[in-house]
Parts: C-alpha cells; structure tokens; sequence
C-alpha cells in the first residue's frame, strides 16, 4: 500500500487524484461497504485516467507539428468524435482545477458540460461540486437557460454520431442494409431519431470511395503489367545479346 493510500481517509480515497492504483485482489471486505469501496475505487481510477489521456492529447495536438500528431492519432486509432471528446475536455484548465481538488465529475458527458459553462457560472458550480454531481444539477446551479441546453445536448449528439468503418463497408448495397438495421435498432429508442438527410450526402461520399479505390486498383493493375511488360523485354534483350 502506498504511502498516499495509508494517510488518506477512506471516503476520500475513492477520488483523491494521486490515488491511481487499481485494486485487483479479490473484495476481502465482502461486505456492501467492502463491494461499494473496492468498486467505486476501480471506476474511478478509470475515470481519472481518462482526464489525463484527455489532457495529454490536448497537449499533444499543441505541440506537435501537425503531421506528428496526425501519425499520433493513427497510431493510437482514435475516431473522429474521440478526438472531439478528448480535446474538448484536456483543453480547458479549468477542469484540472476540479481534478486536483478531488472533484472531478464521474461522467465524461458532465465533464463536458462544465467545458461549456462561463467561468462565472463555473466558479458557482465549483463550490458545490463533487464527484457525484450530475449534469441535471450543475445546469440547476448554473442557471442555464433552455436554448444553452438545447445548444449543449446538439453538441453531445455530434460526439455521439456513428462512424462508418470503410474497410467492412465494401458496397452500397451493404451500406443501405447498415442503415435499415440502424432504423430498426432505433426504433426502440424514441428519443433518438437517424437524420435521413445525412444519409444521401454519406451514399455520395461511400460512391466516390469506392470509384477511387476501384481507380487505384485499376493504376496497380496497369503499373504490374508495365513492369511485367519491361521485366518480358529485358529478358529477351538479354537472350540476344547472350546466344547459347
């Protein structure tokens, strides 16, 4: 046991920042206070760690030059709407602030929304946040007005849209059947909804995807058979110029 873990009280421990060790031993305390420490611990340690990847990336998009940090992000296979999360939330310092303070939100989506909020209204909620605050709570104490919480939850679903992995999508046919499957899937949902209108504009995109993949395919074809066609004649040039 670390020296922090040893002087910091238990119902501190949960989400003191410099307490970042997982416990992996099985619950010795198997009771529901023993169950509720041990698991609120692991969750969080999840938590902070996903700040400070938040606020590395952040980082990195500020210091690397930009074809860095695009082999970066390829390299860690991050997605569009990841990268919008992480660098939304590793840019704004203020959340450092609530993190070193043992405060820090258990949600990344509340995390957002104390990104959004002035620093007036930040410094109200501050005062009476903790871990646990939802995002209903700190809209309440922010006084946030319908419109701004309109605003906010528009940008939340844009972190949320679906992401087409290209390679597993090799037609239109297949894409048209992604899309009913969603419709259905999404028809249990009421509250969210598939924007037809983007689903033509994505068709068009996938269409001249896959004419110039079928292009690049075609230029290799013909590259392999210029270098087939010079590898023939040097051959040749060879057997005249060395006769048995």
């Amino acid at each position: 046991m670390t020296t922090t873990e040893q002087t910091v009280p238990t119902e501190q421990k949960f989400y003191n920042p410099l307490v970042v060790r997982l416990e992996a031993l099985e619950v010795k305390d198997k009771t529901p206070e023993g169950y509720l420490r041990q698991i609120k611990n692991n969750l969080y340690v999840g938590v902070k760690a996903d700040y400070l990847v938040a606020r590395d990336f952040w980082s990195a998009k500020n210091n690397l030059k930009p074809q860095e940090f695009n082999q970066l992000v390829k390299q860690l296979g991050f997605s569009g709407s990841t990268q919008q999360k992480y660098i939304s939330i590793g840019s704004d310092i203020r959340l450092m602030r609530v993190f070193t303070a043992n405060k820090l939100p258990m949600k990344w989506t509340t995390q957002y929304l104390l990104t959004k909020l002035s620093d007036e209204q930040f410094s109200t909620v501050e005062k009476k946040l903790d871990p646990e605050t939802t995002a209903k709570a700190i809209s309440e104490i922010a006084g946030l007005k319908p419109d701004k919480k309109e605003q906010i939850a528009n940008d939340l679903l844009k972190l949320f849209e679906l992401e087409l992995i290209k390679p597993e999508i090799d037609t239109i046919s297949t894409f048209e059947k992604i899309v009913e499957k969603v419709k259905s899937a999404l028809s249990k949902i009421p509250q969210v909804k598939l924007n037809e209108e983007r689903v033509e504009p994505v068709k068009q995109k996938l269409t001249a995807y896959f004419s110039k993949l079928q292009r690049e395919k075609e230029a290799e074809k013909m590259r392999e058979f210029k270098l087939k066609l010079v590898k023939s004649r040097l051959n040749q040039a060879e057997e005249i110029g060395n006769p048995a």
